[in-house]
């Protein structure tokens, strides 16, 4: 017998989150922001090889400048998830923020063609063009994303679903990125012009395309049907809402858990076209490493799944003890290809669930800090982790920064010393271990919110209803 397809009922404002059924269209359009911002993150962290190679500029200047940009972000974050609490729109409360896609290109455009100024000129330039990518405009789509996932679908199945499809694209398209770029930046990026082209390829298709979620997503829950489900979202001070989160236990160990990852992602990007420059005797051999990766979206499309059955807390803890095998392996087989290649894929399912469920994640804090205080907190729930990853880029481009400056790594040196080489495989192997050692440490804690969410999804669920 053929099964009866169920008549998408998503903008009907009658549905409740059982009956919900989504369009076909949903997770292609909510993807396209997602991957238009990650894809950037990874241009982005080719920017201190930009700095040293094309600039001249010394390795611990662009990690302090960098770093000094991202201190920022602690008060950009919280302003900025409050404004998100106190947003109130025709079409949302998240939505609106979505045009900051396209200033996170065009400054990034800005960032990767400096002007022949002087040291401390280029130095100047690069924090400002920096801090407006990161503390503003990256900030408003960070700190949207979770409320705006929450007010769009109803459904946690749902939002699981739409994640983990969300997900096995951005791996195939970061996967891509990472394929490419070693070519690109040995062809286009070998002089400091053809990085102001090489940004345009990027820029242009990417940013047009990341406005498709804002043109094609709308919220579907609004204010006055989270007040009549019981929620209290917008009526918080800065100060009521800092209490709450501080009291949420699950949202600071998530934080932590995102924070190490970033960190992680980060100072391997970074560090990622020296390593294979010098160690390996080849940057095109990066193409090769990333390729690897294209077996991991058959675990996100496996996610829900594996949620469903185990918990997703639970998911991510096993998760992460993949993340301490990988730099394990890439450690003990040193440039060799063969555990280079083992170690990137084992190190990348680690890195997978905090990555690209995130929201998920962060929407079972949400969940929890309102069946705990009896008020739902979003924009600063959100912006908590925001802030978390933008310290982690900054941190990790200050310590790939500041190990390769004592290993005294130069961009003018066609073959760099011993100590230069110990550096850069420091930040590419033994960094990402410390990082992921640490994130399994708190991924145990944080699996226990697993056994609790049925009752606190009831609870909250009869509390609406009174």
């Amino acid at each position: 017998m053929k099964k009866i397809k169920e008549k998408t009922n998503w903008l009907n404002q009658t549905t409740t989150a059982e009956t919900e059924v989504l369009p076909r269209y949903f997770k292609w359009a909510w993807m396209t922001r997602a991957l238009s911002l990650a894809l950037n993150i990874l241009m982005l962290g080719q920017l201190t090889y930009y700095c040293t190679d094309m600039l001249g500029m010394p390795t611990a200047l662009v990690g302090t400048v960098l770093l000094i940009s991202k201190l920022f972000d602690g008060v950009t974050d919280v302003l900025v998830g409050f404004v998100i609490d106190r947003t109130h729109t025709k079409i949302g409360k998240a939505r609106p923020y979505e045009f900051f896609i396209l200033f996170v290109w065009g400054f990034t455009v800005m960032i990767f063609s400096v002007p022949d100024w002087s040291m401390t000129g280029k130095a100047v330039y690069i924090f400002v063009m920096y801090t407006l990518i990161n503390s503003i405009c990256a900030t408003f789509l960070n700190g949207a994303e979770a409320v705006y996932l929450a007010r769009s679908v109803r459904s946690e199945k749902n939002r699981i679903s739409v994640m983990s499809f969300n997900a096995a694209v951005l791996i195939i398209g970061m996967v891509a990125f990472y394929v490419a770029i070693p070519q690109l930046v040995k062809t286009i990026g070998a002089t400091k012009p053809g990085w102001t082209t090489l940004t345009l390829l990027f820029a242009i298709p990417l940013g047009l395309t990341g406005m498709g979620r804002f043109v094609l997503c709308k919220e579907v829950v609004t204010d006055n049907q989270a007040e009549q489900g019981g929620r209290t979202v917008q009526k918080l001070t800065v100060k009521e809402s800092l209490k709450c989160i501080a009291q949420n236990k699950y949202l600071w160990l998530i934080t932590g858990i995102s924070f190490l990852m970033n960190v992680s992602y980060n100072a391997n990007g970074a560090v990622e076209n020296y390593y294979f420059k010098y160690i390996m005797g080849d940057i095109g051999l990066g193409s090769i490493a990333a390729a690897v990766n294209i077996v991991t979206p058959v675990f996100m499309l496996a996610f829900p799944f594996l949620a469903e059955k185990f918990g997703a807390g639970t998911i991510m803890k096993y998760a992460a003890m993949a993340g301490v095998i990988g730099p394990a392996v890439r450690l003990i087989g040193g440039a060799n290809m063969v555990t280079i290649l083992i170690g990137v894929l084992f190190q990348n399912i680690g890195m997978i669930p905090p990555a690209f469920m995130i929201a998920i994640y962060i929407i079972d804090c949400m969940d929890y800090g309102e069946w705990k205080n009896g008020v739902r907190v979003e924009g600063m729930v959100n912006s908590v982790n925001s802030f978390a990853n933008k310290l982690a880029q900054g941190i990790a481009a200050a310590a790939v920064g500041l190990i390769m400056g004592i290993g005294g790594y130069s961009g003018d040196l066609a073959v760099q010393s011993e100590s230069a080489n110990l550096s850069i495989v420091v930040v590419y192997n033994v960094l990402p271990l410390v990082c992921a050692a640490l994130t399994w440490i708190l991924c145990i804690p944080y699996s226990r919110l697993d056994k609790e969410l049925p009752v606190i999804h009831k609870e909250l669920e009869e509390k609406r209803k009174d």
